[in-house]
């Protein structure tokens, strides 16, 4: 096992770890929007001569750097059939969000790791997949809150800010990390979103930068990174860490698998004692106002995101059966019938990124604007349930 016997700060962004067994690191804290990063990079690289790069990247995010083509061959139906659309939709704002900045600045987000990637390629070095996989941390991120805490959540990045990214936004990313950038000031609501995407990964980065240093390696990271992989690999053990708890998404206790299926039950036996209790008047009123409201709600949700007038009809009739169906949601219908009658075409796939940088450009593109039909029918169907429960509980009275 490899522990730290010294650290130098030769500069205010580069730091020389050494080890007891003479394996030397050198932690670069890059800022993802600079130029200049790009240019460090290549320099230490050159300099330093090492036989193994590490870079804050999983494997997924590296392919879809190299390879853009990868997004754009994205199954848009699988999306919805197989209820990514939360998931999709925050992978695409952080997109637009990189892009927002990439016009601002010059520089990409990442151009500094694709350097260190392009270096160790043609250099033949060992290259290191630092970072844990986007899909558990933001997987991770969410179902650590609640459904009101998601909705917030969604609607706070998708509302909250429409105008250029400015000069502070810019000057703020140079020295930190890009998804809390994105969350900005909501992370103060939210206070999982900075356990699950910057201290897990400080750790989860310090542990495979350790279990994979050659006699000689330079590490790429974001500056916010960077005081947290050093207090690791200094007080902690992260060579020996497994990171088993924090690499993988949780799957929820026997009791929150049991919720989706509780309510339903609950409002079916409802209307079962209203009717075998001879209520059958007020049965019949509180069914039509379970269909109404909820209904109503989920075409309201379609309406919002512009859907076709044949989807908020859509809406209005699925929201009130999948209601009372835990395996299928109002959305994924809207969602799908949504696509089915406004086709993407394969221009909405490639200006995705580009049109949903504003916030009209959400509602311009038929892609983006099916995920918003799928979440606000979502939502609507949610608030509906809850907000007919009080004319269903006149059945027990």
């Amino acid at each position: 096992m490899s522990v730290v016997s010294s650290i130098e700060t030769p500069k205010t962004n580069l730091n020389k770890i050494t080890f007891d067994d003479g394996k030397v690191l050198y932690l670069i804290g890059t800022a993802h929007v600079s130029g200049d990063s790009v240019k460090f990079v290549e320099e230490c690289i050159t300099e330093f001569a090492p036989d193994t790069v590490a870079v804050e990247l999983d494997k997924n995010r590296m392919d879809a750097l190299k390879d853009r083509k990868k997004f754009e061959e994205t199954d848009i139906f699988d999306i919805f059939k197989k209820k990514k659309v939360l998931f999709f939709t925050v992978q695409l704002m952080m997109s637009s969000y990189q892009k927002k900045i990439a016009e601002k600045t010059g520089s990409a987000p990442g151009s500094e790791f694709k350097k260190a990637i392009e270096m160790a390629e043609e250099k033949e070095l060992k290259l290191v997949n630092a970072d844990r996989d986007i899909s558990v941390t933001l997987k991770r991120t969410l179902n650590s809150m609640t459904f009101a805490e998601k909705a917030k959540f969604i609607t706070g990045m998708l509302f909250g800010d429409d105008k250029d990214v400015d000069e502070k936004a810019i000057e703020e990313l140079k020295k930190g990390d890009m998804l809390m950038q994105l969350i900005g000031e909501m992370q103060d609501h939210f206070p999982s979103i900075k356990r699950t995407i910057l201290d897990e990964r400080d750790r989860y980065l310090a542990a495979n930068i350790a279990q994979n240093l050659g006699e000689t390696t330079v590490a790429v990271v974001g500056a916010a990174h960077v005081p947290g992989i050093l207090r690791r690999l200094q007080e902690e053990k992260p060579a020996e860490d497994n990171l088993e708890d924090i690499n993988f998404v949780p799957k929820g206790s026997k009791i929150t698998k049991l919720i989706p299926w509780i309510i339903p039950l609950i409002i079916i036996g409802m209307f079962i004692y209203g009717f075998f209790n001879g209520n059958a008047p007020d049965t019949l009123e509180a069914a039509v106002w379970w269909i109404l409201i909820n209904g109503t709600l989920s075409a309201v949700g379609c309406a919002l995101a512009f859907g076709h007038p044949l989807t908020i009809l859509a809406g209005f009739v699925a929201a009130p059966i999948t209601s009372l169906n835990p395996t299928i949601g109002a959305g994924i219908v809207t969602g799908l019938v949504q696509l089915y009658l406004v086709r993407p075409k394969v221009l909405d796939l490639q200006n995705i990124s580009q049109d949903t940088t504003k916030l009209k450009g959400w509602w311009k593109n038929k892609i983006s604007r099916a995920l918003l039909v799928s979440l606000f029918s979502s939502i609507g169907s949610a608030i509906g349930t809850f907000a007919a429960l009080p004319f269903l509980m006149k059945l027990l009275m």
